[in-house]
């Protein structure tokens, strides 16, 4: 049994990603860009700050990446607050059953304190997870391991006590590199994706890592 279950947010344990796409097409379509499925899928677990870098220099435009993010993050939000924000199938029984038997659940997103903020309490747990490591506190993010060994340093446990939950190879690699057993959730990304970036077991649901007891 985990001491301690790794949480990534945005399409794992919240179904957010259409909401991040959305979020991005409006932005993107008011700077005379419109980016398509696949740039949009490739950009889950990495940040916005290089997608949207990289796709000023693929559109000959200029500005600066990180206004954009923060214009884009003022889209997500709103969008938050209008529709709300649903778990993915199986994660309130998920973290009901790691709660019950006292697993420290923990959010590890590339998203920023301020949107994570936002969307945990959109879905309705901003103080049952109040435990977070977002994209201001480490230098370097997925698929570099810092944010998921700055989990483990928080709570003071090694990684074999720890269990990460993933949704892309980005996330996947991090937690693997940290020396953590991985699960990740099917979605975007399908299950051989997921196998081959190192997933120890793939899921339709959240809920199949259940039971957790030993």
């Amino acid at each position: 049994m985990p001491a301690a279950l790794l949480l990534d947010m945005d399409g794992t344990l919240l179904d957010t990603e259409p909401l991040h796409f959305e979020a991005h097409r409006r932005f993107l379509a008011s700077v005379g860009i419109a980016p398509s499925e696949a740039q949009l899928v490739g950009n889950i677990g990495k940040g916005d700050v290089t997608f949207y870098r990289d796709l000023m220099t693929a559109q000959g435009k200029q500005g600066d990446p990180v206004a954009w993010v923060a214009e884009k993050t003022r889209v997500l939000i709103a969008i938050y607050r209008q529709q709300g924000v649903r778990l993915h199938p199986g994660g309130q029984e998920l973290l009901d059953h790691a709660w019950r038997l006292g697993i420290t659940c923990l959010i590890v997103t590339s998203s920023e304190r301020e949107l994570a903020e936002e969307a945990l309490e959109a879905a309705g747990l901003g103080q049952r997870l109040a435990l977070r490591v977002c994209r201001e506190d480490t230098v370097r993010h997925k698929p570099h391991p810092e944010p998921y060994l700055l989990a483990m340093q928080r709570l003071a446990l090694p990684a074999e006590s720890c269990l990460v939950v993933e949704d892309s190879p980005s996330g996947i690699a991090a937690g693997r590199t940290a020396g953590c057993r991985v699960a990740a959730l099917a979605g975007h990304f399908g299950a051989a994706d997921l196998q081959r970036a190192g997933a120890q077991r793939v899921l339709t649901r959240l809920d199949d890592l259940l039971p957790l007891d030993p």
